[in-house]
């Protein structure tokens, strides 16, 4: 590992998180030995980028100079991997429903530069709340009934049955909350996903 790249992941640990910068968290989040970890953390201290220091217990750890952490973050590396993980399946839900929008024929129009909304954000609150989620961008005339069926379901399934079918529904959840944040963006409101899904369809006809 080169020089640089090993000072960029130190920093990018500490100006993204709050986790310690303790010789063990850096053996893992950089990925090098630890001859080589003491070699280009002393490489730091003379760049002047970072200064020695230990805790109240004594753990001998680094704080990095001119550079403030964030006021909340991951705390532990199983922490930072856990939001990684989760930032890479709403990517792929975002990928998904933008697959989705193309095959169902739904091209963007110019967005509106003020008031959009967050795929992420409505991603993620989709996935983990259900339709609760769908409130941040969806029109209320879909989320609250979502949610009253929702709240019903788990009011009356057993919770190992539920364990299993949140399972399914929580990234078709996700999915949909990123279709409504994309449709809020493109339209400049709270579209109704359904009739538009279903105005998209060809007409029935009879026989």
């Amino acid at each position: 590992m080169r020089q640089q790249a090993f000072e960029a992941k130190v920093l990018d640990l500490w100006t993204r998180t709050r986790i310690p910068l303790t010789r063990a968290n850096l053996l893992v989040h950089t990925g090098a030995s630890r001859a080589l970890l003491d070699r280009m953390m002393d490489e730091m201290m003379k760049a002047r980028l970072v200064e020695l220091d230990s805790d109240d217990e004594g753990e001998i750890l680094w704080t990095v100079r001119g550079a403030a952490r964030p006021r909340s973050g991951p705390e532990t590396i199983a922490e930072l991997e856990r939001r990684e993980r989760l930032e890479g399946e709403v990517d792929r839900l975002t990928s998904g429903a933008q697959l989705a929008l193309r095959a169902a024929g739904l091209q963007a129009k110019s967005p509106p530069v003020e008031g959009k909304k967050s795929l992420l954000a409505s991603g993620v609150l989709s996935f983990f709340f259900g339709p609760i989620g769908w409130m941040y961008a969806a029109p209320l005339k879909e989320a609250i009934p979502a949610i009253i069926v929702h709240v019903l379901v788990c009011a009356i399934l057993p919770k190992f049955f539920l364990v299993y079918l949140f399972g399914i529904l929580c990234p078709v959840s996700a999915i949909a909350g990123i279709l409504y944040a994309w449709s809020y963006n493109h339209e400049g409101r709270r579209t109704p996903l359904f009739d538009r899904a279903r105005r998209a369809l060809p007409p029935l006809r009879p026989r």
